[in-house]
C-alpha cells in the first residue's frame, strides 16, 4: 500500500532566520561618521555660534577680530585621542585654536590658510567640540575621529560586537592590510582601522555580529 503525505513548502530564508535566532546569532548596523554633525555647514544648524560667527553658503565665517568660538555639544572622553581636521582661511591677522572636551585651547596654533589636521587628546570628558578665534576667518569641512596609539583613525565596535562587513559611502570594502581596512582585536574590543582616513563627508557603516 502506498501512503501519500503532504508537507508545506519550506521557506529557506525563514528557516535560516529561525536557526540563527535559536543559536543566539545577532546582526546589527553601526554608523561611524565624524563626531561632529553638519561639519560641511550645509545648513545653519547644529552649531552654537559666538559673537560675529555666521553660517551661510556652505561655510562658517567669523567676520571680526573679537574673540569668540563656534562649537557643538558632542561628547568626547578625557584621555582619548582624536584626529581633528578643518579647512581654514584667514582673511587677516590673528589666530585660531581647537577646543575638544571643554573651552581650553588645544594643539598647534592655526594662523595660516590651510587644511589643518592635528591629533589632540581631549581636555576633559565633556560635550564640546569647536574652534576659537580672534581673527576674521572662514572654515569648512570639520571632522573629528578617534585614533589609536599610532594616530590611525579607528572605529571602535560596541562591547560584545565584532565587525562582519564594512561599507563606505555605500560601497562594500575589502578587508586586509593591503586593501580597504583591517579588523583589530585588543583583547577587549574589536575595531575597524580604515586604510585611508575618512573625511568630513565620509559615511561608514559596519555590519556587526555578536562576538
Amino acid at each position: 500500500m502506498t501512503v501519500y503525505t503532504e508537507k508545506p513548502a519550506v521557506n529557506l530564508r525563514e528557516e535560516l532566520a529561525s536557526l540563527r535566532n535559536q543559536g543566539g546569532y545577532q546582526e546589527q548596523q553601526f554608523y561611524f561618521d565624524s563626531l561632529v554633525t553638519n561639519g560641511t555647514f550645509d545648513a545653519d544648524t547644529n552649531w552654537i555660534k559666538g559673537t560675529d560667527w555666521s553660517i551661510s553658503g556652505g561655510v562658517a565665517n567669523h567676520t571680526t577680530t573679537s574673540s569668540a568660538a563656534i562649537y557643538q555639544t558632542q561628547s568626547v572622553e578625557l584621555g582619548k585621542r582624536y584626529q581633528v581636521s578643518v579647512d581654514i582661511t584667514f582673511n587677516g591677522a590673528g589666530t585660531a585654536y581647537w577646543r575638544l572636551g571643554n573651552t581650553t585651547n588645544l594643539g598647534t596654533v592655526m594662523s595660516t590658510t590651510q587644511t589643518n589636521t592635528q591629533v589632540l587628546t581631549a581636555a576633559a570628558t565633556g560635550a564640546y567640540i569647536g574652534i576659537f578665534t580672534n581673527a576674521n576667518i572662514t572654515i569648512d569641512n570639520i571632522s573629528v575621529f578617534e585614533v589609536d596609539a599610532n594616530d590611525d583613525v579607528i572605529h571602535t565596535m560596541p562591547k560584545g560586537w565584532k565587525p562582519k562587513d564594512v561599507f563606505e559611502d555605500g560601497l562594500l570594502q575589502r578587508e586586509g592590510a593591503a586593501h580597504d581596512y583591517e579588523v583589530v582585536y585588543d583583547g577587549f574590543d574589536y575595531y575597524v582601522k580604515p586604510t585611508v582616513a575618512p573625511s568630513a563627508i565620509t559615511q561608514t557603516c559596519v555590519i556587526g555580529v555578536k562576538a
